[in-house]
C-alpha cells in the first residue's frame, strides 16, 4: 500500500489504524517508537510514519533533517532491540513535505518476543492492542518463548500419583488400540512397558508415575491432583453474562465437569444439549431429532479446547469455560494458538499444530467408554468439520478469537439474518449482493469484525472473498481497522444510526411492516389508525424503518403527500 492511500484511510477514520503509528517528530525521534517497533514485531507488523500531525487532520509538517531522522530510526531498530530489527526506512515526498516511513515486519514465531534491550525481557516486550502499545505480561512472554520449540508440560510426571490412579479398563482399551495400530512396537511388552512407551507412565524419583497426559487420558480422577483442569458449563438468561434473569437468577443452569478427558467430553455435550432447543424432522419412515447445535460441533470444540489448551504451571489454575447464551455458545480455553497455526487459516488443510503432542497422541488412541470411538482424530480436520456443519445449520460459521492468553470459539445458535435485515443489507449494497455480503453486513451491524477469512469460511473462494470485501469497502459500508489488506473491517460510522437494534423487535414497527405488506402505500395517519399506535410511536417507528432501508417514502419529510411503502429490491 502506498503512502497516499495510507493517509487517505487515516483521514477517513480520523484516528490511527491498528498497524499504523503516526508521529509529528518535529522535535526529533520520539522515545516511545522503540516500544512500538517491539509491539509490531511481536504481532503482525506495522508502519511508522514520521512527519504527520494527527491533531491537524494528518497534515504534513517540516521535519527539518529528514535524512538524519531516517538514520536514527534505523539505528534504534538495530541497536536498542533484541533481536535486532531491520525495517525498511524511506524518505517519501508527500504534499510538499518529506515524511519518514518505516515498515516493521513481524518476527518469525520462533524469534519472539522482541524486547527493548535496556529494559530486559520481562519488562521491555510489547504488543499492539488497538492503537496503542501494551507491555506483555510474564505469562504472555513465556507463551511466545514456547513457540520456539515443543512444550512438554503434558509429559511432566505427577509424583503424588501412582499407577493405581489409572483406570484399569481405560488402560486396557488404550493398549489394545495402540497394539492394533502399531503391532510391532508393542509386541511382547507387558502393561507397564506398554504404558511407558505410550508416555502414560514416566520415570520420577527412581520409579514410574503417571504423566499429566496419562492422567488426563486414562486416569480415574485427574482433578484429585489438578482441581482446575476441568470444564465449567454456564447457561445465561441474557446475551451478556452477569445480567440476572427471572427471579434474579444469574444462571439458568451450571455444571462443573470433571474426570478424565473422555468423560469430560461426553458430560459437557450432555450439559449443553439439555439447554438447547431441538426439533423433529420426518426422515424416511420415522422421525429424527435435530439439535439447535449439533453434538459433533460441540464435541469438536470441546475436544480441541482440552487437547490444545495451555498446561503450563501458570495456567493450571484456569479451567475451560463453556458458556451458553440465548444467541451463541462459546468455548474458551487458556493459551492462544500454537506453532504455525494462524487465526486466518483455521479450517484449512495443513494448519494443525499440537501444543500438547503427548496428550494429542494418547487421545488419538483413547476410546470413549461406551462407543470405543477415539476421543480425537488428531488430523487437523475438527475445525473444518465445525465450519461446514454450522454453515449448513445456520448459514453462518463459527467465529474464532485468539490472544496470547486464550483461544475462543463462538458458535451461533441461529442466523441473525432476518428478512428485515436482509432487506436492509440489500438496500445498502444495491443490485444483487451475495449471501456472504449480506451476512457480512448483518454481522458487522452486530459488532463482528469482518475479514477475508470469514468470507472464505462462508463459502467464497479466496479471490472472490477479497473482491466482495473490497466492493463493500468501496461502497463505504465497511471501514478498515488496519492499513493492510489482510486486516479486519467494521461497519462504517456513517451507518451508526442504521445499526440500532433491529426495528422488527419493536411492536409498533412490526405492525407497520405488517400493514405495508398488504397495501401499496400508506400515510402516517393511516398507519397510526391501522396499528393502534400513538402518533409519536408511529413516527419513531417510521424513522427507524427508513434508516434501516426497510421502507421508503414517496415525498419529502414535510410534504402533505408523503406516504410510505415497502422498499423495492434494487434493479
Amino acid at each position: 500500500m502506498d503512502l497516499v492511500e495510507i493517509v487517505a484511510r487515516l483521514r477517513e477514520t480520523g484516528a490511527e489504524l491498528e498497524d499504523i503509528e503516526v508521529k509529528r517528530a518535529g522535535g526529533g525521534l520520539p522515545q516511545s517508537l522503540v516500544e512500538t517497533m517491539s509491539a509490531f514485531a511481536n504481532a503482525r507488523g506495522g508502519i511508522i510514519v514520521l512527519g504527520l500531525d494527527e491533531q491537524a487532520g494528518f497534515t504534513p509538517i517540516d521535519l527539518g533533517n529528514a535524512l538524519a531522522l531516517r538514520d536514527e530510526l534505523a539505528g534504534v531498530a538495530r541497536g536498542r532491540l533484541t533481536p535486532a530489527l531491520t525495517p525498511s526506512v524511506e524518505i517519501v515526498p508527500f504534499e510538499g513535505a518529506a515524511l519518514v516511513v518505516a515498515e516493521v515486519e513481524p518476527l518469525p514465531p520462533a524469534q519472539r518476543p522482541c524486547y527493548v534491550t535496556s529494559s530486559g525481557l520481562y519488562n521491555g516486550a510489547f504488543i499492539r492492542v488497538g492503537e496503542g502499545d501494551q507491555r506483555l505480561t510474564p505469562y504472555e512472554i513465556d507463551r511466545l518463548k514456547e513457540n520456539s520449540g515443543q512444550p512438554r508440560w503434558d509429559e511432566e510426571p505427577v509424583p503424588r500419583a501412582t499407577a493405581a490412579d489409572l483406570d484399569r479398563g481405560a488402560v486396557l482399551r488404550l493398549i489394545e488400540a495402540a497394539s492394533r495400530s502399531s503391532p510391532r512396537s508393542f509386541a511382547g511388552l507387558n502393561d507397564s512397558e506398554a504404558l511407558t512407551r505410550l508416555g502414560v507412565l514416566v520415570p520420577s524419583g527412581g520409579t514410574l508415575v503417571p504423566s499429566l497426559a496419562g492422567l488426563l487420558a486414562v486416569g480415574t480422577y485427574p482433578q484429585q491432583f489438578f482441581p482446575q483442569l476441568m470444564v465449567t458449563v454456564a447457561v445465561y438468561p441474557h446475551e451478556k453474562a452477569g445480567e440476572p434473569g427471572p427471579g434474579g437468577l444469574r444462571f439458568l443452569d451450571s455444571a462443573p465437569i470433571s474426570g478424565p478427558v473422555p468423560t469430560m467430553v461426553i458430560d459437557t455435550i450432555q450439559a449443553v444439549q439439555r439447554n438447547l432447543r431441538r426439533s423433529s424432522l420426518v426422515v424416511g419412515g420415522g422421525r429424527e431429532d435435530v439439535w439447535e447445535i449439533g453434538a459433533e460441533v460441540i464435541r469438536e470444540a470441546v475436544v480441541n479446547a482440552i487437547m490444545h489448551r495451555d498446561y503450563s504451571p501458570q495456567a493450571r489454575g484456569t479451567q475451560i469455560q463453556v458458556e451458553l447464551f440465548p444467541d451463541r455458545l462459546t468455548i474458551t480455553s487458556p493459551g492462544g494458538l500454537f506453532g504455525n497455526v494462524r487465526l486466518e487459516t483455521l479450517g484449512e488443510t495443513g494448519t494443525s499444530s499440537s501444543r500438547n503432542a503427548r496428550l494429542a497422541a494418547l487421545l488419538q488412541e483413547t476410546g470413549e467408554p461406551r462407543t470405543g470411538r477415539p476421543v480425537a482424530e488428531n488430523r487437523g480436520s475438527g475445525i473444518s468439520l465445525m465450519i461446514s456443519q454450522v454453515r449448513h445449520d445456520t448459514g453462518l460459521v463459527p467465529f474464532f478469537g485468539n490472544t496470547l492468553d486464550y483461544f475462543r470459539v463462538t458458535v451461533p445458535r441461529s442466523s441473525p439474518v432476518t428478512p428485515q435485515l436482509r432487506a436492509w443489507a440489500t438496500a445498502l449494497v444495491g443490485g444483487s449482493p451475495s449471501e456472504a455480503q449480506i451476512s457480512a453486513l448483518v454481522l458487522a451491524r452486530g459488532g463482528q469484525e469482518i475479514d477475508v477469512a470469514l468470507l472464505r469460511r462462508l463459502g467464497l473462494e479466496p479471490s472472490d472473498a477479497r473482491r466482495q470485501l473490497r466492493h463493500l469497502r468501496q461502497l463505504g459500508l465497511l471501514r478498515p481497522r488496519k492499513a493492510r489488506e489482510d486486516g479486519t473491517y467494521v461497519l462504517a460510522p456513517s451507518l451508526a444510526d442504521a445499526a440500532a437494534p433491529p426495528p422488527e423487535n419493536d411492536s409498533i414497527a412490526g405492525r407497520v411492516l405488517t400493514v405495508l405488506d398488504t397495501v401499496s402505500s400508506a400515510s402516517r395517519d393511516e398507519l397510526q389508525a391501522a396499528t393502534g399506535g400513538s402518533r409519536s410511536g408511529v413516527t419513531k417507528a417510521l424513522d427507524a424503518l427508513l434508516a434501516a432501508g426497510m421502507i421508503e417514502a414517496t415525498a419529502p419529510k414535510r410534504s402533505p403527500k408523503r406516504r410510505y411503502r415497502r422498499s423495492q429490491p434494487p434493479g
